[in-house]
């Protein structure tokens, strides 16, 4: 709460600082020769600790409004002299400084301009963290995501940013139409050093799909820079229980015209997770206790080239793929004991599960962008086709022990190929009275093919066909949509309207078992977007702006939650999904605030109908974990974040986020109203010793989080990452230790209608490791030009 405060009075100080006394000064500069210095700019800094507080182009003088009785600093500069800086403090009377500056006459050959690198910053209604710190103490892309500011991952891999809704993943601005497990499988294999930025847009504008209730998080990799050739080569070794390695390299060449660039990476990884759960049934209790190792290697390469044909066409290719070898071995025993009486056994089974198989991922990009004018109105056009197939073997030996003998053996093969082709037009025009008009359309289908075929075995000699496991299920997604939106910035105060309509097809077929069925689902909607952005003042020294949003979104099922067909995960446990789904609907409204283009305010509803939530039912002795159209969910949530700027010794955040969620639905039959509170805390600190030497140490803890109606008692990590550069900054040494407190460890429980359940979980999360990095490149040859009369600045 005092977190929340803070940002409060942060907010509360801005109106006081906008209605407080203000004192002009006016600056002007002459040179030595008392001539007026031409385009120069003066900028006026707190003394103390050097925060920018205003910036103004200064022709033949400039004039500010600043606060009385504080300490400031000058700084001018322009092209030709040298920088001047005066500290002045200013009193209750109007001041004026008449600057005299020295003309720098020594010609340069070079000019190096280099800047700090914000860490988090704000457009609009989109947060981008650079991710380079973070992949410096990362395996994969999703423990980068695990470490980025505000986003929550859970153990299932979804990520959530404000909502209880996951959040669509898009990996360069593509969606990823597969199931939360497929795309946690892909994000693990992708290569943290392959990450240049993550975006995360709580609240997308008319311009991205509706289906993004959760909001977006888009995986920006890196592509090659226009700074001649250039690449870096790395390798990595994580110790947990079990080891990770990895190695890669990335090269870029560029020129005037053609950019290319290519990668590799490796990775083997092997990774344990134990579960110990218990469950009443009548009058016993289900007592389980299973531990599954994994093993990974994943082969992850990319390539593309980018040529620009002419000053306003510019063309790029790009391809990814991706092969991914998976194999892990469950040992899982469960005893069915009295529930009066522990100690009397009534039950015993041991159950051993294996799976192995291949994941491969292609995808492949060509887009065009056309420059109208100089205005910045641009036309873009892409078509993208990505292909994933999973070719995975599963066998289980079943033994019941308890109350009598029994075998159970079983095999099988399951398949996956899905199809997805996405094509999209955009123009952009920006207009000589600074209205900015954002325009397309987009053409999206999936197929998805799914087939399982399964035998099973009771004497240990005779196999016949599992009919209650196999299947093959077909489903077809087409979504057509158009959208049209308009931004203008009027007295300071930016207003974006926007609308976008999609028609959606999905089509399903059941076509084992026999006899075939088959659903539809045919709809339009229309989403409508507001976007308000409105400057608030400053406060110590930063500017504030506040943005209100209000969109509507829809959530489509995943084929994989239409797919009727059993998935056996143990042998008391199935996954199953469920045709008569229908989308989820979601109306919100966001205020936040924003200092110096970094959140640390926001305050939100969200209402959903239609909630599609996964729910664990049970059935016998048997659970069936599935999806359900719920009911409605009204969910209120506030997130603050409050800290140190980045660009001295020391920059540290610490956030927390509300989520107070409400249901009221039926479950298993009966009507259900449901009411949490849940608290996430995320801090990173970072302490740079020397310019060479820094320390960082980030953190997230939460505190009654509720995942499918599963309450989690209070769980966190704490990372700690340790990055040395060597020879002239191009070789970096890091060291990391994961979740150094071992507090990673989940404790659940659930009380719904007609389903108790309650447990304990951990996984190989505790790793120490080393990572090796070298830049290396050859820069473009300088163009011969005279040279400037001004000094250099590096930073």
């Amino acid at each position: 709460m005092l977190r929340i405060c803070g940002a409060g009075l942060l907010i509360l100080f801005s109106f006081m600082n906008v209605f407080g006394q203000k004192i002009k000064l006016k600056v002007s500069a002459k040179n030595e020769k008392n001539e007026v210095v031409q385009n120069a700019t003066a900028q006026i800094l707190n003394s103390i600790d050097s925060t920018i507080v205003d910036t103004k182009p200064l022709k033949s003088e400039a004039l500010f409004l600043l606060t009385a009785n504080n300490n400031y600093l000058l700084k001018l500069t322009a092209i030709g002299i040298i920088p001047y800086y005066q500290k002045f403090t200013l009193n209750i009377n109007d001041t004026t400084i008449n600057a005299v500056v020295q003309v720098f006459t020594k010609k340069l050959q070079a000019v190096i301009v280099s800047s700090t690198k914000a860490f988090v910053k704000q457009e609009d209604d989109k947060t981008i963290v650079d991710a380079e710190p973070l992949a410096l103490s990362s395996t994969n892309a999703l423990e980068v995501l695990e470490k980025t500011p505000g986003a929550i991952v859970d153990q299932d891999g979804n990520v959530y940013l404000n909502s209880a809704t996951p959040s669509v993943i898009m990996i360069n601005g593509r969606e990823l139409r597969l199931s939360a497990a497929d795309i946690a499988s892909l994000l693990k294999s992708l290569p943290a050093s392959s990450i240049s930025k993550i975006e995360t847009i709580s609240n997308p504008s008319a311009k991205y799909d509706a289906a993004s209730s959760g909001g977006i998080v888009n995986i920006v990799l890196k592509k090659g820079a226009k700074l001649g050739m250039n690449g870096s080569v790395d390798v990595s070794y994580f110790q947990g229980v079990y080891a990770t390695q990895s190695a890669g390299f990335n090269i870029n060449n560029s020129n005037n015209k053609v950019n290319t660039y290519a990668s590799y990476s490796f990775t083997d990884r092997t990774f344990f997770q134990y579960l110990d759960s218990e469950r009443p049934y009548f009058n016993t209790l289900f007592v389980q206790d299973s531990y599954t190792k994994y093993n990974s290697i994943t082969n992850n390469a990319g390539a593309g080239i980018d040529y620009k044909i002419n000053k306003k066409w510019n063309i790029n290719f790009d391809s990814r793929f991706t092969n991914n070898n998976n194999t892990n071995h469950v040992n899982n025993e469960i005893d069915i004991l009295q529930r009066n009486n522990r100690a009397i056994k009534v039950g015993q089974n041991l159950s051993v599960v294996d799976n192995a198989g291949p994941t491969y991922f292609l995808g492949n990009t060509l887009a065009t962008k056309y420059k109208i004018d100089s205005l910045g109105s641009e036309w873009t056009n892409s078509i993208d086709y990505s292909y994933f197939k999973i070719n995975s073997t599963q066998s289980y030996d079943n033994f019941t022990f308890l109350p009598r003998n029994q075998l159970l053996l079983g095999d099988g093969v399951i398949s996956n190929d899905k199809d997805i082709l996405v094509a999209k037009s955009d123009i952009v025009l920006k207009t000589k009275n600074k209205y900015t008009i954002e325009t397309g359309l987009k053409f999206n289908y999936a197929s998805s093919n799914n087939k399982a075929l399964f035998f099973a075995d009771t004497t240990g000699s005779q196999k016949y066909l599992n009919k209650f496991q196999t299947n093959t299920f077909k489903n077809t997604e087409t979504i057509a949509a158009a959208y049209f939106q308009i931004a203008k910035t009027y007295k300071g105060i930016s207003f974006k309207p926007g609308l976008r309509v999609e028609h959606t097809e999905i089509i399903g077929n059941q076509i084992v078992p026999s006899p075939t069925t088959q659903f539809v689902i045919k709809r339009t909607d229309i989403f409508p977007y507001v976007f308000v952005k409105s400057p608030l003042g400053k406060a110590f020294g930063f500017k504030l702006t506040g943005n209100f949003i209000y969109r509507k979104s829809i959530t489509r099922p995943f084929y994989e939650a239409l797919n009727p067909f059993p998935r056996y995960a143990d042998q008391y446990t199935y996954d199953v999904g469920d045709p008569t789904l229908q989308p989820q609907l979601t109306s919100n409204f966001e205020f936040s605030v924003n200092a110096n283009e970094f959140p640390i305010f926001s305050v939100g509803l969200n209402d959903i109908t239609d909630i599609i939530q996964s729910l664990t039912y049970s059935r016998g002795d048997t659970l069936f974990r599935t999806v359900d159209n719920l009911g409605r969910n009204k969910e209120l949530y506030l997130r603050a974040i409050v800290g140190i700027p980045p660009g001295k010794k020391y920059f540290f955040y610490v956030g927390t986020m509300l989520n107070a969620i409400n249901y009221k639905g039926i479950f298993n039959g009966e009507n259900f109203a449901y009411k949490r509170l849940t608290t996430t805390i995320f801090t990173l600190h970072t302490y740079k010793f020397t310019p060479t030497f820094n320390v960082s140490v980030n953190g997230l803890m939460t505190i009654n989080r509720v995942f499918n109606f599963f309450e989690v008692e209070p769980l966190g990590t704490l990372n700690l990452t340790a990055n040395k550069a060597l020879f002239n900054k191009k070789f970096n040494v890091v060291f990391t230790l994961n979740d150094m407190l071992k507090t990673n460890r989940v404790r659940f429980a659930v009380d719904v209608p007609k389903f108790v359940g309650y447990g304990f979980q951990y996984g190989d999360v505790r790793r120490c490791g080393i990572a090796l990095k070298y830049n290396f490149g050859l820069k473009p040859k300088a163009e011969k030009k005279q040279g400037f009369d001004i000094p250099t600045e590096a930073n």
